[in-house]
């Protein structure tokens, strides 16, 4: 086919598929979860503020109604995403449903439903009992103390409980308890029955009505499961008469609520590779992102953000990777003739006065990360920075302040000698490219970059920009890979985009390993690889990796948030894993 008519069809292809975006978004944000409770004996008192903790919740769009076990029987859970089994009598729910109700929960649950269960719900939940659903192989410790009495207690979440619960400081919280089960792996499982993940132990205990004591405390209080193609959410305790903790109902019905991604495109291989790494039910979200010459051959995200399913429509945070777009805006300038790499930053901020060693600080050392400039984001740093607000009375520091803030500190080492990674260099090349435009940092961008490309749903800090601060969707970080395989000419020339994955040099000749805002690797004097990770720091930040392959054209780009065990060898090995499967 002939150059020119396989770019016309690709951009016309592009087009198609912004358009179906944009028209299907309006569908998924309306996506609705169809609640059950299930209605009738064995059901307790505490029914309505359950229901009220769910119609309640802002997390999603839920609808709840009630369900006897005469409409279970007679089909009606094929309108229902998730059914709950309340707390009360789990003996008189499973009476009331009768062998054919329960067998036709079970059979609901494996082929896709999510089932709830409260307290003495979760009894049913169980395998037992003789009338138990079996659908989680747990035992209830200590059945013949079951009524241990009622009361807080204190349990003690896992990891990936407390970020799935929004616990970000604490992994102990105090709930309500009446009479529930003590749920304990059993000696001898049972292989016909999925297992349970543990999400919680009791830290303290009730142990009433001549219970022995010592037996409550590290038992599970809250398990999930997976059985068949459907899911199981066990409370032992009651979130909807817990203090502040109702929003625990609506995050475990929407876990097991089914999620529909209508831009999602999936090759199994991959997905394989993604859950060697990152295991179905581990904390937190990952979007991976795979295009060839531009176009997505894998667009899929996994697992949950703050609570919430994550989609190509979610918001991910950059961390660094936001330097891609700083240094394209910068080369902007430099095609515009506004910008010269070679010129002293004090040229262009003739009133900072930043502190250097030997030679003046240049515009291509902020590219290069060969600045020698402190680093506003490690701890010694950030004493000073804290210092420094204090003097100045400010509670924040900006692109402006913040190239003040450098002012009172020396260079950590001459600039041209070495590579060191700051990000102190790009957000003062932020401020540079303000002063230059006359623009705000973040609203260069937007008329430049997010207007140009219809970035819909990608936005930057107002105040602090250049190194760490953007957010975007997978969907439009596809387009921004798009661009720069097409070397879209609303951007940048090809000159300046060859500009972006050009290695720096050092004072000596030495080769840089870095372009602009790009890792790069050389081979025989030709661009293999540009490459880019992004961290934050705590349990919640983002872990990021994005590899441009250049033999092939491929881009491999992953977005992960809650999990902190992703540093940078795991999220290198996972780019390179997800690449070697497409050539497997």
């Amino acid at each position: 086919m002939h150059p020119k008519i396989d770019k016309i069809i690709r951009v016309t292809c592009c087009v198609i598929m912004s358009y179906l975006c944009f028209s299907v978004s309006v569908v998924a944000e309306v996506d609705v979860v169809r609640v059950a409770v299930f209605q009738g004996d064995g059901v307790g008192p505490s029914v309505d503020q359950l229901i009220e903790s769910i119609q309640n919740s802002t997390n999603r769009v839920f609808t709840v109604k009630r369900i006897s076990a005469e409409e279970i029987q007679s089909g009606k859970l094929s309108n229902v995403d998730v059914l709950i089994h309340p707390g009360g009598k789990g003996y008189s729910q499973a009476k009331a449903l009768g062998p054919e109700g329960r067998s036709i929960v079970a059979e609901y649950v494996f082929n896709g439903g999510g089932l709830l269960s409260i307290s003495h719900g979760t009894y049913l939940a169980t395998n037992d009992y003789p009338w138990s659903l079996n659908l989680v192989d747990v035992k209830c410790w200590d059945n013949e103390h079951w009524q241990l009495g009622n009361g807080t207690v204190t349990l003690k979440l896992s990891p990936t409980a407390a970020l799935l619960f929004g616990q970000k400081n604490t992994n102990r919280i105090t709930m309500y308890f009446d009479q529930g089960p003590l749920l304990k792996r059993r000696e001898m499982s049972d292989d016909s029955i999925p297992g349970y993940q543990s999400l919680a132990i009791y830290d303290s205990e009730i142990a009433e009505n001549d219970a022995s004591s010592g037996m409550m405390k590290g038992t599970s209080a809250i398990v999930r499961s997976r059985y068949g193609k459907g899911r199981v959410f066990c409370f032992a305790v009651h979130p909807e008469l817990s203090n502040g903790l109702g929003n625990l109902t609506p995050i475990a019905v929407n876990w097991l609520a089914p999620v529909t991604d209508p831009f999602e495109i999936e090759k199994p291989e991959i997905t394989q590779v993604v859950r060697r790494h990152v295991p179905q039910d581990s904390s937190g979200g990952i979007a991976v992102l795979v295009t060839r010459d531009g176009m997505p051959i894998h667009r899929k995200a996994y697992g949950f953000v703050n609570g919430q399913h994550l989609t190509s429509q979610s918001e991910l945070r950059l961390a660094s990777v936001t330097k891609q777009y700083t240094a394209l805006c910068a080369v902007q300038l430099i095609e515009k003739g506004l910008l010269d790499p070679q010129e002293k930053v004090s040229s262009y901020l003739p009133d900072i006065k930043i502190p250097v060693q030997g030679r003046e600080l240049l515009v291509q050392d902020l590219f290069w990360h060969t600045s020698g400039l402190p680093n506003f984001i490690e701890s010694k740093e950030q004493i000073s920075i804290a210092e420094f607000k204090k003097e100045r009375g400010l509670s924040e520091l900006n692109n402006e302040t913040h190239a003040e803030w450098l002012e009172t500190l020396p260079a950590r080492r001459p600039a041209g000698q070495m590579y060191e990674y700051t990000n102190s260099g790009y957000v003062l090349l932020t401020r540079i490219i303000e002063v230059i435009s006359g623009m705000k940092f973040h609203d260069y961008q937007q008329q430049n970059i997010f207007n140009v490309l219809e970035l819909t749903n990608t936005t930057d800090s107002t105040r602090f920009n250049g190194s760490g601060n953007m957010r975007t969707t997978l969907l439009d970080y596809e387009k921004w890979d798009r661009a720069l395989w097409d070397q879209d000419p609303r951007l940048l020339t090809p000159e300046g985009y060859k500009m972006l994955f050009t290695p720096g040099v050092l004072d000596n000749g030495e080769a840089v390993a870095y372009g602009k805002g790009w890792q790069v690797t050389i081979q025989d004097q030709y661009l293999v690889i540009a490459e880019h990770g992004g961290a934050g720091s705590g349990t919640i930040a983002a872990r990021n990796w994005i590899r441009r392959h250049y033999d092939d054209n491929t881009t491999v780009a992953i977005f992960a948030q809650e999990h902190p065990q992703l540093n940078r060898n795991k999220r290198q090995a996972l780019v390179r894993d997800i690449y070697n499967a497409l050539h497997d």
